[in-house]
């Protein structure tokens, strides 16, 4: 069976903020009582819904401490699949509890079928499938039942028996065949509509998606192995010596150190050989080769000769160093899919599965107009890509690596022992109240200073953080984390210790897949940075020891769907084809519901589409769908309150005014005053007990904000028109949130030259000069203005049209 894809809705307008989800709950230090020791099972992706990948399960006391808040299971939850015919037996048995929930039919009605055809038309469904529809070889054929695959997360979820029972549902109805019986008790007009939104809906051909790419035959280059192993070091020296090309990777922080050391010739480009005098750059966060003993490919110090004009393009950034230049780096969701290149490098292609992110990978692979596209990332990430050029007349090569340092499993953990932790050591948590607590606690019982990296953390603090952990001379000897540290952070961690093997994913606690602890503990040990080669991990407790060794010794888990995003051409069709007033909700849902995604896609819900959907109805309402799209999609944190209000407020103004001033936006809430208070103290004001660690939390959210407004300010300038003034507001922020993370800790005394304090980005700093504007602004202004005033005429109009009603 090849891998599916997965369709992906949150990827109408792109979101950057993967890494920044907060973790909200509280994990207490565990006790070294002895708990069950984790059971193992297999998983096997060849079959069509496979034997239940290995898990391993959380036994022993309850914490008090740690209270889980989790949603109400679905109704269909519990049933068991264990091989490739259960899923359609399940489904069978299943199918007229379905028909009768009344969910399933609100959201029948939803979708345009009659609510007086509802019960009919279910009923008969029902009694079709129970009655072996399913083990019928040409229908199966026909409705495609291998996209009711499931994966090892989706055992036993009602959700996902819910989305597949509607999705034959469509496909059933649909079939002309059917139809002939379905005419006896159903109308025709009903009959009409379901076809109609089946057909509308329809996205069988993603790869059709882009022309550009067709058009080509490209040459297709995977470089695949495990962290710290090279995998793309060829692919930026081929980029390097191309006339046009394009790095997208999938974090800011990655796309502008390319395009910073692209610019400054710090990469010697294929073909050229590098200089005898040439020392190696070993504070990359790429995972490049760290050449000791030959000629570095990556320079310490830059030279012109490997020099080339490369912009930056990310979610709330523009650098334009040239308006001719060949290369431009971004993130992967700023990747032009329009524009013809030599050289196209495409980082951390696993991601191509991530439920949020996913789609812009599938993008690239699928829509990069390239003659020599590079694919980055994980082994495990080779299936699903063969399974997408099934479609395209690509050529595709692989190329294998193998890590370049050994990675040890430690034989004992820590056993709770504070006083083991040494220099050089990464803890690794994943919750922000642990990570202040490790911090506290590992400063009290060595007296080494610890950095801290989370997701929270604007990127920028987060490699600031990284720089003084790296710093030999800067007093911090102990870096305490999140899986933030996985990707984007060059980090010299000779050992990481894992506080906890187990993570709230937002709804549960679960145990770390295979990939995560690799990908994390893969960190220890980076090639060459260390006086003997290799690198350690363990775990605090005792009880988390067999999990690792067992990850560790095992193959990560395998990736069988990947994300394919609608556009918003697609949006319009299947507006046009709900029913009039169709709310924000039901237009989200008819992807992972209805369309007939053919294998290898499929469809899948988007993430927080209550939240989403209860935002834009109650404050994006009557913008154009292209807005709602925006706003939806856009880089907040859907739990914070603070983030909702914030945003609402931006809606609110937007929606009365057309043009958003940033201050005028950030009255709400206590961002602005919060800054103020830290900066205060910064100057030397009084800071009361506690102080640095209750602004942290705030500026983290205003960082936040600021980011969002940049982000909105590329795609909708004429509304979101202060970026200058935002991003001056963002380096405050940065200073501030730099300064509170050096005065959460118990040797606050103890303070660090400005020397080693945040670097704000600047045309000083990163010595290349650029803008932030392409040169034709003025005249741009000029043609906004207008808009502007042509707007306002509108939205006039409009309100008062709606106050006649």
């Amino acid at each position: 069976m090849l891998p599916r894809c997965r369709l992906l809705l949150s990827g109408f307008i792109k979101s950057e903020s993967w890494l920044e989800a907060s973790q909200v709950h509280f994990r207490r230090f565990r006790s070294n009582d002895s708990r069950q020791q984790p059971r193992n099972s297999h998983y096997s992706p060849k079959t069509f819904s496979g034997n239940q990948r290995g898990s391993f399960k959380h036994g022993g006391r309850s914490n008090p401490q740690y209270v889980t808040k989790q949603k109400k299971g679905h109704i269909l939850d519990g049933f068991s699949v264990r091989d490739a015919n259960d899923t359609l037996l399940v489904m069978e048995k299943q199918v007229h509890k379905w028909a009768d929930l009344p969910h399933v039919h609100r959201r029948l009605e939803s979708f345009g079928v009659p609510r007086t055809d509802v019960q009919s038309i279910l009923s008969i469904f029902a009694r079709e499938v129970s009655s072996g529809l399913l083990h019928n070889p040409v229908k199966q054929k026909k409705y495609h039942v291998e996209r009711f695959v499931l994966t090892a997360k989706e055992l036993n979820q009602g959700l996902r028996l819910d989305q597949n029972l509607t999705q034959l549902f469509y496909s059933w109805a649909s079939d002309p065949e059917q139809q002939e019986v379905i005419l006896k008790s159903v109308s025709q007009h009903t009959l009409e509509q379901i076809s109609y939104l089946y057909s509308t809906a329809d996205m069988s051909y993603p790869a059709d998606m882009y022309p550009k790419a067709r058009s080509m035959r490209r040459k297709v280059i995977m470089h695949v192995g495990p962290t710290n192993s090279g995998k793309t070091h060829m692919a930026l020296r081929a980029l390097a010596a191309a006339k046009t090309g394009v790095y997208s990777g999938p974090l800011r922080l990655l796309a502008h150190e390319i395009w910073d050391r692209l610019n400054k010739g710090q990469i010697v480009p294929l073909g050229m050989d590098p200089d005898p005098d040439s020392e190696p750059d070993t504070s990359t966060n790429m995972d490049i080769i760290e050449e000791s003993m030959s000629r570095p490919t990556v320079r310490k110090e830059g030279k012109a000769k490997y020099a080339r004009e490369c912009n930056l393009r990310t979610g709330e950034e523009f650098r334009i160093v040239s308006e001719y230049a060949g290369l431009v780096s971004c993130t992967v969701e700023m990747t032009s899919l329009s524009l013809p290149v030599e050289v196209a490098v495409v980082d951390e292609i696993q991601m191509l599965a991530d439920p949020d992110r996913g789609s812009a990978w599938t993008a690239a692979v699928l829509g990069l107009p390239a003659e020599e596209l590079h694919l980055c990332g994980e082994e495990v990430a080779v299936p699903i890509v063969q399974a997408l050029l099934n479609d395209t007349d690509d050529e595709l090569f692989i190329n294998r690596y193998e890590r370049l340092t050994p990675l040890t499993v430690q034989d004992e953990s820590l056993e709770g022992d504070f006083g083991r932790v040494r220099k050089g050591d990464c803890l690794v948590a994943f919750s922000r109240s642990s990570i202040f607590a490790l911090k506290r606690k590992v400063e009290e019982n060595t007296g080494l200073r610890c950095a801290v990296a989370y997701g929270r953390l604007p990127p920028e603090i987060r490699a600031e953080q990284a720089a003084l952990f790296n710093n030999p001379h800067s007093g911090y000897d102990v870096m305490i984390g999140s899986d933030a540290i996985g990707m984007g952070l060059n980090l010299k961690i000779k050992r990481i210790i894992f506080e906890t093997l187990r993570k709230f994913d937002g709804t549960v606690e679960r145990a770390l897949s295979v990939s995560q602890i690799k990908q994390i503990a893969g960190r220890a040990g980076r090639y060459g940075l260390h006086g003997e080669p290799g690198g350690f991990v363990t775990t605090l407790h005792a009880d988390d020891l067999p999990m690792l060794h067992s990850a560790i010794l095992r193959q990560p888990d395998p990736i069988i769907f990947a994300g394919v995003s609608p556009t918003l051409a697609w949006a319009e069709s299947v507006l046009q084809a709900l029913p009039a007033g169709a709310l924000h909700h039901t237009l989200l849902e008819v992807a992972p519901y209805v369309s007939n995604v053919r294998p290898p896609c499929r469809a899948f819900v988007p993430s927080k589409i209550e939240e989403r959907s209860r935002f834009i109805e109650t404050h994006a309402k009557h913008m154009k769908l292209y807005d709602r799209l925006l706003i939806g999609g856009s880089p907040m944190n859907w739990r914070d309150a603070l983030a909702v209000e914030f945003t609402a407020r931006l809606c609110q103004i937007y929606n009365e005014k057309i043009r958003v001033p940033i201050l005028h936006a950030l009255r709400v809430g206590p961002y602005i005053e919060a800054l103020e208070n830290v900066e205060g103290m910064m100057s030397g004001g009084k800071s009361s007990a506690g102080a640095p660690s209750q602004g942290l939390v705030t500026l983290e959210g205003l960082h936040k904000s600021l980011v969002l407004y940049l982000w909105l300010s590329h795609r909708l300038p004429v509304a979101f028109y202060q970026s200058e003034e935002a991003y001056a507001l963002k380096e405050r922020t940065e200073k501030a949130l730099d300064w509170c993370l050096r005065n959460v800790s118990t040797k606050v005394a103890d303070r660090q030259p400005a020397s080693l304090g945040l670097r704000v980005s600047s045309e000083a700093e990163d010595g290349v000069e650029y803008r932030r504007i392409p040169a034709t602004r003025p005249q741009e202004e000029s043609n906004r203005e207008l808009g502007v005033r042509y707007a306002k005429l509108l939205n006039s109009e409009r309100r008062s049209a709606r106050s006649q009603r």
